[in-house]
């Protein structure tokens, strides 16, 4: 039996109009964030971001002096896995609750630093500018909570999942909130400089921070 050209043109069209919805239907929203239990990560609670590798690993994310001794303070890592670090905040950029992987995000801590021995600047984290005596990005602080934009750009970091293991994340500065943006687009690592584990980008062939997400207080659950 032939078949017209007039019906293989409307099998065509039907078929083309068919792949077309299941591609939008397919349209994945990122996975939510696990933490070491397994729950889902809420920006109303506090966490740890703490090295997935214990042992020589060392610990959590902290605060310390920057490199000129003062401020402001840079984003390091504590060398013992007994320390967890300060808790602090993840922030998504469209003020979701469920805070999902590969999602622009304000990391802050929950600490004021205010009076003679802290600095007058926000504890979110940003990447500072490039210092050129050690070549590097460090993570410092002093960012602007939201505003995606231009004007925050060095603000907004994501975690992105590590291979297939659940809930190891590595950190990522690669913002998403200004599409036509000059940007930085690196995974966050980790640098001695004077004896300190200081936060930094790192170069494709440099080893990202493998993290995870420990709950600073636990849920609490309805009876």
């Amino acid at each position: 039996m032939k078949i017209s050209l007039a019906t293989t043109l409307s099998f065509l069209i039907l078929a083309l109009a068919s792949n077309s919805l299941l591609v939008l239907g397919t349209s994945s929203v990122p996975e939510p964030l696990l933490d070491v239990h397994g729950n889902k990560v809420e920006s109303t609670l506090k966490y740890y971001i703490v090295s997935a590798i214990w042992g020589a690993g060392g610990g959590g994310v902290s605060l310390h002096g920057g490199r000129n001794g003062y401020c402001p303070l840079d984003v390091i890592q504590l060398p013992s896995d007994m320390q967890n670090g300060i808790e602090l905040t993840l922030s998504p950029y469209n003020n979701s609750t469920i805070v999902r992987e590969s999602t622009d995000l304000n990391l802050r801590f929950s600490v004021l630093l205010s009076g003679r021995d802290y600095c007058n600047e926000q504890p979110l984290w940003k990447v500072d500018n490039y210092d050129a005596a050690s070549g590097k990005w460090f993570i410092t602080t002093g960012g602007l909570d939201g505003h995606p934009g231009a004007e925050t750009l060095l603000n907004w970091f994501k975690l992105e999942k590590i291979g297939n293991f659940p809930g190891i994340y590595k950190i990522v500065h690669c913002p998403s909130v200004c599409e036509s943006c000059v940007k930085l687009c690196n995974n966050v690592g980790r640098s001695f400089e004077d004896g300190v584990r200081r936060l930094v980008l790192v170069r494709d062939d440099e080893p990202a921070f493998p993290v995870v997400l420990i709950p600073a207080t636990e849920r609490s659950t309805s009876v």
